[in-house]
């Protein structure tokens, strides 16, 4: 399969799921992006669960590019909700619960930090500990704090077969971030991170940042007055502009939720 950047070249793909395959026949670009989507029925698949709840199938999907492997990836099958609705006249704030495979949840969970300050002493080793540890601690939901990092694939892969929910915050923590076009261009880091991991069942939850909302509007940093309307429109150019459209636009084939701060 050789092509210059913008020569076409015709090629089949194979898509491998257990004992179905789905053949798709296309022409392409080296520089071209290639969406495919594919319907699997649920009589075909079981569905993953929270620990606590019912078991982790993953299935092993491999991609072809004829007959040439060019990819796979452990995935499962769920769905997902964020039911947030006003509980009505005289209270005050809305319900925040999840439900997995329209089952409602009760979540016990747990902060998850960097687990080393210096990450070449992190092993996968040590990260099955931490994690089967917080399994066997009737856990099923851990929250990947925005002040730490985006952890290793290994960390994800596990978190899928212990059923362990991740709420999973973007790396923008408890700061006025500028919103010059060098900085948004900088912020599509989003966009690698969730190519990388929104294979991933154990993820349900996207959020944007940690506690920049609250600090917005309730003066945390003792902004003067006239400063507060441009600080208020930046956030905005960032967080809603910005990174939602980024997410939604790269993780539009799921149903993951997405919520602005956290809190």
């Amino acid at each position: 399969m050789l092509s210059s950047n913008n020569d076409p070249f015709t090629s089949k793909l194979k898509f491998i799921l257990e004992n179905t395959t789905w053949s798709y026949k296309t022409t392409v670009t080296f520089n071209h992006n290639l969406t495919i989507s594919l319907s699997i029925s649920d009589e075909h698949v079981l569905h993953w669960w929270p620990n606590g709840y019912g078991d982790q199938p993953l299935y092993n999907l491999v991609i072809l590019n004829q007959d040439n492997r060019i990819g796979s990836h452990l995935i499962g099958f769920r769905t997902v909700q964020l039911i947030q609705h006003e509980y009505g006249a005289g209270i005050n704030g809305t319900s925040f619960y999840f439900s997995i495979n329209f089952k409602s949840i009760f979540i016990k969970g747990s902060n998850w930090i960097p687990s080393d300050s210096f990450q070449k002493r992190v092993s996968d080793e040590k990260c099955e500990r931490l994690l089967r540890s917080a399994q066997l601690s009737n856990m099923n939901m851990l929250r990947i704090w925005d002040g730490g990092i985006y952890e290793r694939n290994s960390f994800y892969e596990i978190a899928d077969r212990l059923g362990i929910m991740l709420w999973h915050d973007f790396m923008f923590a408890c700061s006025l971030c500028p919103v010059d076009e060098p900085f948004l261009t900088n912020v599509h880091e989003v966009i690698y991170q969730v190519k990388r991991v929104q294979h991933h069942p154990s993820i349900v939850l996207w959020f944007g940042n940690n506690e920049n909302e609250a600090a917005v509007a309730h003066y945390w940093y003792g902004l003067p007055q006239e400063k507060l309307k441009k600080t208020k429109d930046d956030y905005r150019k960032l967080y809603v502009d910005t990174i939602i459209d980024a997410v939604k636009q790269t993780d539009k084939g799921n149903n993951r939720p997405f919520v602005t701060s956290s809190p």
